[in-house]
């Protein structure tokens, strides 16, 4: 049985208020389900306590303009927990300016921590596999002095461009540590590639979806393309505003509908924006919903719209495509490669109310053989990106 450490300053935590994605998650619990022995170690930074109560009263209006959740209650120590049976082990890192690098003492400190708990355990890894670079890229190179035999892999969820700035004249010999570079999406492997050049191992790590959530009935569209929904926080970076007057562009006669699934502090400006345009029978605000019923929401749309101005990746564009969503994504950003323009989808400027109105027209006019056809082609995508699948193949990357 391999031995997979994954190393992540984002996890879940038995914490209802902790609302990072569990994105790496995903992947770990497949590992765990196709027999890999499997650890997690979530770093934490644990900053001075005035920040927390800053986050306390500004939380929502820095999510809703920069889409960063706070998380003001944070463990101030190690501590071990499961996460539907993988084991985490949760480390905290004292520092003082967010985005800025940790102590070097710091850094050592939390380093043998993880190494003392990993003997006491018996755990020698044959990969160790992280994500975000701050701090996992220097901790990849502290376990690949103590494991030379393992496996080293770095997940970029940007293109890296902050790495020289945070680790300065080590960076070099840091990123020399890392066999195998995992992206999120196509357009941050070029960035990354065009700043740092290609790496001899490279694999692009998309997320999955459960099996559950493709569909097995294919889409009509015997009366075009109507019904649009949106699935995703209600933060300024999302760009449904966008979407509202675009699809008030494209459709003069106001004969659509357009389901909203969410929260956050955008809710309040949307609701006016829809009132000023007079669509308060077009647009429908569901709220915050259960993944399920999301689900079946989408299920019963055309279209999927999300046009953010910044996503890493964006799982719920696979969970529209598997549902046969007619599905618009943001142009250059993370499923910008996933996504063909025309062919499974199409591919729109993230801010730009007339650009997706001229994509919404194209989509409207398509017949309805056509609609069919991209729809099928969506799901055909999304078959290849389940949960399994996906994380069976970031395996095959790096053992």
């Amino acid at each position: 049985m391999k031995n997979i450490l994954l190393l992540t300053n984002i996890y879940p935590m038995n914490d209802p208020a902790y609302d990072g994605t569990p994105v790496c998650h995903f992947f770990t619990r497949e590992w765990v389900k196709q027999g890999y022995n499997v650890r997690v170690v979530h770093f934490m930074s644990l900053f001075p306590r005035p920040y927390y109560w800053a986050g306390r009263l500004f939380g929502d209006t820095i999510a809703a303009k920069t889409g960063f959740v706070t998380y003001s209650h944070p463990a101030r120590h190690c501590q071990n927990y499961k996460v539907e049976g993988v084991p985490v082990l949760y480390v905290p890192i004292k520092k003082y300016i967010p985005h800025r690098n940790f102590a070097e003492y710091r850094i050592q400190e939390a380093f043998e921590h993880v190494c003392k708990v990993l003997a006491e355990e018996n755990f020698v890894p044959d990969a160790v596999t992280a994500h975000f670079p701050l701090p996992q890229l220097e901790m990849l190179y502290l376990f690949k002095q103590k494991f030379p035999a393992a496996k080293t892999c770095l997940v970029l969820h940007g293109d890296g461009s902050q790495i020289p700035e945070i680790y300065k004249e080590k960076y070099p010999q840091y990123m020399d540590a890392v066999e195998v570079w995992g992206f999120r999406s196509l357009a941050f492997k070029n960035q990354f590639e065009a700043g740092f050049g290609a790496r001899p191992k490279e694999f692009l790590c998309y997320s999955g979806i459960p099996e559950s959530f493709l569909s097995h009935e294919d889409k009509t569209f015997e009366h075009g393309v109507r019904k649009f929904v949106f699935v995703g926080s209600l933060f300024k970076l999302k760009n449904v505003d966008v979407t509202i007057k675009a699809l008030h562009l494209a459709f003069p006669a106001h004969d659509f509908e357009f389901h909203v699934v969410g929260s956050g502090a955008e809710d309040a400006s949307l609701r006016s924006l829809m009132e000023e345009l007079g669509l308060q029978s077009q647009v429908v605000f569901h709220g915050q919903q259960k993944r399920e019923e999301a689900q079946k929401i989408m299920a019963d749309a055309d279209c999927f719209v999300m046009v953010s101005s910044r996503e890493a990746f964006g799982l719920v564009y696979v969970e529209a495509m598997a549902k046969g969503c007619v599905t618009v994504a943001t142009k250059g950003q993370g499923v910008d490669g996933l996504i063909v323009e025309g062919e499974n989808g199409f591919l729109c400027e993230s801010n730009n109310v007339e650009a997706l109105a001229a994509t919404l027209k194209q989509i409207r006019s398509l017949s309805a053989e056509q609609l069919r056809e991209i729809s099928r082609k969506a799901v055909d995508t999304a078959s290849e990106l389940t949960d399994a699948k996906v994380a069976a193949y970031y395996l095959n990357q790096i053992l």
